[in-house]
């Protein structure tokens, strides 16, 4: 880019929505156009800096689609799974269906207040833990930036996962799974979920994810001032961390079962 074009990029006003829609379809030039605006001139104090970016609007757009889908999955795939598995213990130590009844009634009442909470408190707890993590690494190759440019720019690429959200719910409904597959494991359809190999490819070679990597990369590189190579480097140290830890977790991928 010019320096002619990059002071335009500069000078031009926060633009939350306009951005959202950047990082699908221009991520270079978009991350330019967020990380300028972390410092911006405070409107009152001059000894201040003010942050422009707005990064929880995204959040929200993320955390929204996560409560919707989660709306959608507690009644069709949650509760259906939690009835299975507590007629289960309840007819093992001899009790009756009204005793399942009875303990699916409390269950039930908690189910959707919990899944619809539990996705606002990980969506927030994702975008704080993945920039905290990848600031300290920026650092250690030399970026420039600071945690608020590492926090616009996760928090404007998490937007890939709300498009994620929006082509993985028509599997989810028609196949009615939490887990739908968009990646490799589609190759494999004899592996179970608590296979290792089933996690570590649902997990690190998901479309979606492959695609989050590759634009953090490029918002990364902006936000701190290094190349595409040293982001890249720092990106596959969070990709492999995600991803051995997903592998080893018990169970499914994040714990769930298909």
């Amino acid at each position: 880019m010019s320096n002619g074009t990059e002071a335009a990029a500069v000078a031009q006003k926060p633009n939350p929505w306009g951005w959202m829609g950047g990082v699908i379809l221009d991520p270079v030039n978009t991350f330019k156009q967020i990380v300028s605006h972390t410092d911006d001139p405070h409107p009152t104090d001059p000894a201040k800096v003010k942050d422009n970016t707005k990064w929880w609007l995204p959040l929200i757009v993320v955390a929204v689609l996560g409560v919707a889908v989660a709306v959608w999955m507690v009644p069709n795939i949650v509760i259906p799974m939690q009835r299975e598995i507590i007629s289960e213990m309840v007819f093992e130590q001899g009790g009756t269906q009204a005793d399942v009844d009875r303990a699916m009634s409390m269950a039930g009442g908690f189910a959707m207040p919990s899944a619809i909470i539990g996705v606002i408190i990980q969506t927030f707890l994702m975008l704080f833990i993945v920039a905290g993590v990848l600031h300290l690494l920026m650092k250690m190759v030399g970026g420039k930036g600071t945690f608020r440019d590492g926090r616009a720019v996760v928090a404007y690429s998490m937007i890939i996962s709300a498009v994620g959200s929006l082509v993985k719910l028509p599997i989810m409904i028609s196949k009615k799974t939490m887990m739908p597959e968009v990646g490799p494991t589609l190759l494999f359809p004899d592996l179970e979920p608590s296979d290792k190999l089933f996690k570590f490819l649902f997990t690190g070679f998901d479309v979606f994810t492959i695609w989050w990597m590759i634009v953090l990369v490029f918002g990364l590189a902006a936000g701190y001032r290094v190349s595409r190579g040293k982001s890249t480097a720092v990106v596959l140290v969070l990709w492999v961390l995600m991803t051995v830890i997903v592998t080893l977790l018990p169970g499914g991928p994040f714990g769930m079962q298909s």
